[in-house]
């Protein structure tokens, strides 16, 4: 008790509402209005490790209302007019397998916004804006939930805006993300799916603007809050570091350890959408409580509608390439279940 402090009211308010969802009643626009005070407060972190405490269907609801809470807004207007938002949002694109370099992924934001407004059917009265470049998984890595949010609140007070990212660097995966602002749409939410004439119109119109982008229709799905697309985005980086880092480290093994190491890749699952993953090097030679030769930090990935053997997926294809062929997934689950 001597360590105990009373929650800050702001806390407290993101108690009560995790405590009325389970209890099947709650408010949703107070739970926005808590969650975008945190963002305000720059206090994303604090989101992110209730998140990681929660069940898998808790967090999964939260992470919902955290995602539209950094990337939706409620628009000033006359008090006798409908309520309109302004949405930030995104499209995740294949890229070619063989990129130039320096990278220009520049798209004509008019016609872009033309070809958003058509063939996502958007409500005629709305406004898109498009950032003047695709981004990539290493772009994006640096931005917050609280960038997307202040970026998002800049262009609905018609503030000048800036791009929002200041630099664009070079993927890690073949893939890019259109971001876009949806301003004064009727509601929060967004397309929750995209007929497949319309898909193929938009990635055509896509490719012709930007001939980096790989004509894969099939691969292109509707479009998602820009914090999913930020999470996905991190995932990405964060893993293909994790594996190349281990593929160095088992590279700079004696030859003889290298040839008997086994590689086990840790994937904690049961405690919500934030899964850390770690990967361990052990040599069955030595005696079982010597432990790992190696062990890597936690990488914190976002796990929501993602398989749980994903992760497993870029570390052994880099090990494989590497001509290690010993290797296990474990799966560690919380205690609880």
């Amino acid at each position: 008790m001597l360590g105990w402090s009373r929650p800050d009211p702001l806390t407290r308010d993101l108690i009560h509402l995790i405590n009325a969802r389970r209890h099947d009643h709650g408010d949703t626009d107070a739970a926005i209005d808590t969650l975008q005070a945190f963002l305000e407060q720059g206090r994303e972190h604090d989101l992110l490790t209730v998140l990681a405490a929660l069940d898998e269907d808790m967090a999964e609801w939260l992470f919902d209302l955290v995602a539209e809470a950094s990337c939706a807004i409620l628009m000033d207007g006359p008090a006798d007019e409908k309520l309109s938002y302004a949405v930030m949002a995104a499209l995740e694109l294949p890229l070619q397998a063989n990129l130039t370099h320096p990278l220009k992924l520049k798209i004509d934001p008019v016609a872009t916004a033309e070809l958003l407004h058509r063939h996502l059917r958007l409500p005629s009265a709305s406004v898109v804006r498009v950032e003047a470049r695709l981004l990539t998984d290493s772009t994006l890595e640096p931005l917050s939930l609280q960038s997307l949010n202040e970026h998002l609140s800049t262009v609905a007070d018609s503030q000048r805006v800036h791009s929002i990212a200041a630099r664009l660097y070079p993927p890690v995966e073949n893939t890019a993300f259109l971001l876009f602002e949806l301003i004064g749409v009727p509601d929060a939410g967004l397309p929750d799916s995209l007929e497949d004439p319309h898909r193929r119109a938009l990635l055509e119109g896509l490719v012709e603007q930007c001939p980096e982008l790989a004509h894969a229709p099939d691969s292109i799905e509707a479009p998602v809050y820009a914090a999913y697309a930020m999470f996905d985005a991190q995932n990405a980086v964060r893993l293909h570091r994790l594996a190349d880092e281990t593929a160095a480290v088992w590279r700079d093994l004696d030859p003889l350890v290298r040839a008997r190491t086994i590689v086990h890749l840790h994937t904690q699952c049961g405690n919500g959408v934030y899964m850390p993953v770690w990967t361990d090097l052990f040599d069955p030679e030595l005696p079982e409580e010597h432990g790992p030769v190696w062990t890597s930090p936690d990488v914190w990935v976002f796990t929501a509608d993602l398989p749980i053997e994903w992760p497993g997926e870029m570390l052994t294809n880099r090990l494989l390439a590497e001509g290690c062929t010993r290797f296990e997934n474990h799966i560690v689950e919380a205690p609880e279940n």
